[in-house]
């Protein structure tokens, strides 16, 4: 389902720590470090979530809350806020809630509109304004 590029989760490839999202299972980051290590350019792409990574689920959320997170910034946000914490906390034992709050997350999305006129622009580069 969600993947994310290399240069994404480099940081957390550089060992353990709290700057790079805290502590890293080292299975996992043998496995990152192995797949990095095949990466000549920044179009390798890995699985958010390496145990089921076709399957709808919570196994996101179970992987962060083991120190498993892909990405360091959301590793580390789970860590620093407790709030945060608590909502993959209540992900992991609920699958169920994580599934009716992604609904009405998506029906929410679903219905922003585009902005127009000089109320916002289409960027030709996501990372640069036009």
């Amino acid at each position: 389902m969600g993947k994310a590029r290399c240069s994404s989760f480099s940081a957390r490839l550089q060992g353990t720590g709290f700057s790079n999202g805290g502590d890293i299972n080292l299975d996992i980051l043998q496995s990152l470090r192995q797949l990095w290590s095949f990466s000549s350019n920044d179009t390798l792409l890995a699985q958010l979530d390496l145990l089921t990574p076709a399957t709808f689920d919570n196994q996101y959320y179970i992987n962060l809350l083991s120190g498993e997170g892909l990405l360091p910034s959301e590793q580390v946000l789970m860590i620093e806020d407790e709030q945060t914490r608590a909502i993959v906390e209540a992900y992991v034992e609920d699958q169920f809630a994580f599934f009716e709050d992604f609904i009405y997350a998506m029906v929410r999305m679903g219905s922003v509109g585009p902005l127009a006129g000089n109320n916002g622009e289409i960027r030709w580069n996501c990372q640069i304004v036009n």
